[in-house]
């Protein structure tokens, strides 16, 4: 019988068998709790951030963070980034490399380290460099170790703790220092707290967080955001200073005020010339809204956005006059010359920042700290607030889609900030319409064409068609009607139409064997151009609520012709599905001899539900799924 060694006894054989130097027992893999591998891909061992804030110009940044990598698929937790710029230096950042009995394979040094740009000509903070290390494995698993002192003059940031940072990482460990002077006053904000062991201290100078033994979190599909479920502190001060700019704040209105004076006022300048022009566009429109979509299409035709390093930090605009010469800029840029454009014409507009992304992510109302990561721009109407995107070329006017939507969002006026809240799309309003046709020969096979017109967030789903070329198009359709084997696509015309807010596509094909024949009876699905193939997977012990994070509505009206040597043997039944998750409507008709006409609505609602809900949910997903499949039987005359 062979028994199983366990892992203290390896751990003690190994050090009695190898020199001590270069070895970190602590960090040895077999000294890592059970519970804390279980789901796990990655184990921090500890993460300690110290943050001294010396004055109201002045923050040292102190890290030390080890993390166990158990497999490949936790790879990207040993990787390394760290951002600088002019006013954040990298004073110091090494590491080693530790097997898994915690002795050191590689030593990490700063020379080891790839230095990029961090533009990207998006972010709002995008003007710095970054340096970044990527460690290649050879064996698993391993622990990787790096400590790093940074200082800045910027202490408007005020980094954020957060010990769970991502799905399948377990936390032995995690703590957060924060000092200050005696005339800083901070705000903290604590989510999440509840169900997690924090324990923390505050001494009138300095805060301290401290939390262990948290297992690994397993994603779960329809779950809200990670940021949403897990501890975070967000730590905020009366007096800050902003790349060389000393501010002092105590809520929204008095931070907006400052933006605005220091950094938004004196860049929105502009030629007399383009002034003129922009006038010489607007003079027929005869309301605001008129004229702010004229001045919209002209900075898509005018410009376009660009990684640039400019100004304050990633704060401060470039002036709107050095835009409208070079006809670039980035996220900052652009949203500042689209407001001097309106500016020249007498709309009405607000600088405004967010968090943006695809999960809806807010600026936190109540509480006063420098946050966003992207800019857009806040149009007052009489009707409500509308939005621009100043960043895109093919985005319609005052369409947001899922990259800002929904979401709380600070507005930056000449009286001071507000928050404000972005456009709800409501569910019908995501829609995708199909009208079709499509002819069954006797062999099996089929011509189609469909029409499919998309608005709303799904409007986002299909521009990116836009770009592609047409091999890569040929390749997105056949991945779209996955549903449909050896298809070959004929023609394709894709259109994006701006101006009514609409994506629109026409695209024919044809396909061998969607039918399939079986002595003298031919049998094929009616649906062959919106499939739902699958529902959500079974889950014996759900552990995270169930979130529908934007809703969505598709109606497919489509034309059957079917081979006239066939007659129709059994159609499916009509469908009507009704729940709080959304509704499905499946109609099915003879219409002509050879011709059947399905119709197909389906709308799925957003909403938030416990995680008791998700089985319900499931078998909803399940009853799509199985009408979506729907036969229709052919038997040969």
């Amino acid at each position: 019988m062979i028994k199983k060694i366990p892992n203290l006894i390896l751990l003690l054989l190994f050090i009695f068998s190898n020199p001590l130097h270069s070895q970190n027992i602590e960090l040895s893999t077999l000294l890592i709790p059970k519970e804390l591998t279980e789901n796990a891909n990655s184990v921090v061992r500890f993460d300690n951030m110290e943050i001294d804030m010396v004055s109201q110009n002045e923050m040292v940044i102190k890290v030390q963070t080890a993390v166990s990598v158990l497999n490949e698929l936790g790879d990207r937790y040993a990787d390394i980034t760290l951002n600088y710029d002019k006013r954040m230096l990298i004073k110091s950042v090494k590491g080693y490399i530790y097997n898994s009995f915690g002795k050191e394979i590689e030593k990490i040094k700063k020379s080891d380290f790839d230095d990029y740009s961090a533009s990207d000509g998006f972010s709002l903070f995008s003007d710095g460099r970054l340096i970044h290390y990527d460690y290649t494995p050879t064996s698993y698993p391993y622990t990787i170790y790096y400590e790093y002192e940074l200082k800045t003059s910027n202490t408007a940031f005020i980094p954020r703790w957060m010990p769970i940072s991502t799905y399948y990482q377990g936390v032995q460990k995690s703590s957060y220092t924060f000092k200050y002077p005696t005339d800083i006053k901070i705000n903290k904000l604590e989510k999440q707290f509840e169900g997690y062991d924090v324990k923390s201290n505050n001494n009138g100078t300095e805060l301290i967080y401290e939390v262990a033994n948290i297992p690994a979190i397993e994603y779960e599909s329809y779950a809200p955001s990670l940021i949403d479920l897990v501890p975070n502190l967000i730590v905020g001060v009366n007096k800050f200073n902003l790349e060389g700019v000393n501010g002092e704040a105590s809520n929204w209105l008095e931070f907006g005020k400052w933006y605005y004076d220091n950094l938004l006022q004196s860049t929105q300048d502009l030629p007399e010339k383009t002034k003129q022009e922009i006038r010489n566009l607007t003079k027929g429109a005869v309301s605001n809204e008129e004229k702010a979509k004229i001045v919209y299409e002209y900075v898509q035709d005018k410009v376009r956005y660009i990684s640039i390093q400019v100004g304050i930090g990633g704060f401060k605009p470039m002036l709107a006059s050095e835009v409208d010469n070079l006809s670039y800029g980035d996220c900052k840029a652009l949203t500042n010359y689209t407001k001097a454009l309106l500016d020249a014409v007498d709309v009405p507009s607000n600088y405004t920042v967010l968090w943006a992304g695809n999960e809806k992510r807010s600026v936190e109302n109540e509480f006063l700290s420098v946050q966003g990561n992207h800019v857009i721009l806040n149009l007052p109407t009489e009707e409500g607030d509308l939005w621009l995107e100043c960043t895109s070329q093919k985005v319609p006017f005052s369409e947001l889609g899922d990259f800002t939507d929904d979401r709380d969002v600070l507005v930056i006026t000449p009286e001071g900030g507000e928050i404000k809240h972005t456009r709800v799309y409501n569910d019908n309003e995501n829609t995708q319409k199909i009208v079709g046709k499509y002819t069954l020969n006797d062999n099996g096979a089929i011509t189609a064409k469909v029409n499919m017109v998309s608005k709303g967030t799904q409007f986002d789903n299909h521009l990116h068609y836009e770009s592609k070329t047409e091999k890569e198009l040929d390749k997105s359709y056949k991945e779209f009607w996955d549903n449909i084997n050896n298809m070959a696509i004929n023609t394709i015309d894709i259109n994006n139409n701006k101006s009514e807010g609409q994506f629109e596509e026409v695209v024919e094909f044809s396909a061998e064997n969607y039918g399939v024949i079986s002595g003298e009876r031919m049998i094929f699905p009616v649906n062959a151009f919106n499939v739902m193939e699958r529902a959500p997977k079974r889950m014996r012990n759900r552990k995270l609520p169930v979130e529908i994070s934007r809703g969505f509505y598709d109606v497919d009206e489509v034309e059957v012709e079917l081979p006239s040597n066939y007659s129709i043997e059994a159609i499916a039944n009509n469908v009507n599905i009704e729940s709080k998750y959304g509704t499905y409507k499946l109609t099915i008709e003879k219409v002509g001899e050879n011709t059947l006409k399905y119709s197909r609505k389906f709308l799925l609602k957003n909403g938030k539900y416990s995680k008791e809900s998700y089985n319900e949910y499931r078998d909803f997903w399940k009853s799509v799924v199985k009408s979506d499949n729907s036969k229709v039987v052919l038997l040969k005359k």
